[in-house]
């Protein structure tokens, strides 16, 4: 027996490297950029804002405060020593941050007051933006009151007044204790966004370099793992090859095993018909050996050439061929056969092989004929029944219409024999049944005649050739 096959490396499933673990981990790839961007964003418009407030709070610390506290906040500060001390280091602030649009001085128009008036602008004089001392600014003053208020510097949100919309850093001025003024640092906003831009495009590049290494790395993987499983699929596929060509040969070795120990004959023919191969039971069947049946034809169609013809046409009109034959022993006895031929053709569509399988039709004819006899008899008086009767009258009633013959027929009955039945039994009836039947089976002619129970106690008798007289 052959040993038990190899087991077969298993092919990798998609099951094992899904797609959706791919893109599951972009999107949280995705989202954790996105949740990165935005947390930078936040950390660059927090360093901004420290870096605007240092700004203004240096700039604060480097103004002469006594020069400050001897401005009054009107006309008459133009001009004055100390108001143009003050606008020159004002100058300074600005030249030194290229992103300040304007740096001014302001001080609460009157102690607690919320309105604010100017004390120096670093613009010059004839620029239509400058502001002269005591100017009052009509602008919103929430974030210069409340520095003002607090003591402490403040980085304003986005303010619009006549001269746009401007982000602010502002910064208390003291001086012996006491506010002397506000020191504000305007940004353009416009400026403000590219910064905060700046820093979002950096959280963007950093995100999109991680999401394409994650990418690239997910394709190298999927490459990878598809790479594996061709080559997996590839070693599969000769495990199969190796295992249908140890099946293929297991097959053929069952497969003559099955042709030696079938009890049914079997021949394989070549293209001419000619036997090439002959099984145990075709000798068994046949009375003749392989040896001395190889290289010829079938006997059958030795002896019937009719057939040799039938069964050509029919396997060249449907590869298949099916009938009862009667063959011929050496010894010249003839035995019923069940013969069925079948095509085995290349993958060219030619002819290679015949397969006849012949099946010993012997037992089952005679039980056929038994069991035909036993239909057309009755079981109680052993003669012919209706159906036998009905067979022969048509027979016969043919025959006598070809050859212009006679033909009678008696129909006879048992009188009384119910009261017979009933009063002696039905064993008795059957006895007298069988008696009748016997009487009248002994007085008719051998040969042709027939006596048939026609149904209860009736009977009928077929005499082919018989005048009236004759049948009386």
């Amino acid at each position: 027996m052959a040993g038990p096959e190899p087991a077969l490396p298993k092919v990798p499933e998609a099951t094992r490297n899904p797609l959706w673990l791919g893109a599951v981990l972009l999107v949280v790839a995705a989202l954790a950029s996105y949740w990165f961007v935005d947390q930078l964003s936040g950390f660059g418009e927090s360093l901004e804002h420290r870096h605007g407030v240092a700004v203004v709070s240096t700039a604060a610390a480097l103004l002469d405060t006594r020069d400050i506290a001897a401005l009054r906040g009107d006309a008459s500060d133009a001009g004055t020593p100390a108001h143009e001390a003050v606008r020159a280091r004002l100058r300074a602030v600005r030249e030194a941050n290229p992103e300040f649009r304007f740096v001014y001085l302001m001080r609460p128009q009157s102690p607690g007051s919320d309105r604010f008036v100017f004390l120096a602008d670093a613009e010059n004089p004839g620029s239509p933006d400058y502001s002269a001392p005591g100017d009052v600014y009509d602008g919103p003053s929430g974030n210069l009151h409340q520095t003002a208020s607090t003591g402490e510097p403040q980085f304003s949100s986005a303010i619009e007044d006549q001269w746009g919309t401007w982000v602010s850093a502002l910064a208390p001025i003291h001086h012996d204790g006491q506010l002397v003024a506000v020191l504000g640092v305007d940004i353009a906003h416009q400026e403000w966004l590219d910064a905060q831009a700046r820093y979002r495009g950096i959280g963007l590049v950093i995100s999109a370099l991680v999401l394409s290494l994650i990418a690239l790395f997910l394709i190298g993987l999927h490459l990878q793992r598809r790479a594996g499983n061709r080559m997996s699929a590839l070693g599969h596929q000769l495990a199969d090859r190796l295992q249908e060509l140890d099946r293929a040969q297991e097959g053929l070795r069952l497969a003559d095993v099955v042709v030696r120990h079938t009890s049914e004959a079997i021949m394989v023919l070549d293209p001419q018909m000619r036997i090439q191969r002959v099984n145990p039971a075709y000798e068994k069947l046949t009375g003749r050996r392989e040896a001395d049946v190889l290289g010829g034809m079938p006997p059958a169609f030795t002896h019937d050439p009719a057939l040799y013809k039938r069964v050509q046409a029919a396997v060249t009109a449907g590869d298949h061929w099916q009938e009862e034959v009667w063959a011929v022993r050496d010894d010249g006895s003839r035995y019923a056969v069940g013969a069925l031929a079948e095509v085995v053709r290349d993958e060219d569509g030619r002819i290679e092989h015949f397969i006849v399988v012949l099946q010993d039709l012997s037992t089952q004819k005679e039980i056929e004929n038994r069991l035909r006899e036993l239909s057309a008899t009755d079981g109680l008086t052993s003669i012919p029944n209706r159906r036998a009767f009905d067979d022969g009258l048509a027979r016969e009633w043919e025959r006598g219409i070809r050859q212009k013959s006679q033909l009678s027929v008696i129909m006879a009955d048992i009188d009384f024999f119910k009261r017979y039945n009933d009063q002696y039994g039905h064993v008795a009836g059957d006895a007298c049944l069988q008696q009748v039947a016997a009487a009248l089976k002994a007085g008719i002619r051998q040969g042709g005649d027939l006596v048939a129970r026609y149904g209860g106690e009736e009977f009928a008798v077929i005499l082919p050739g018989a005048d009236p007289a004759a049948a009386r």
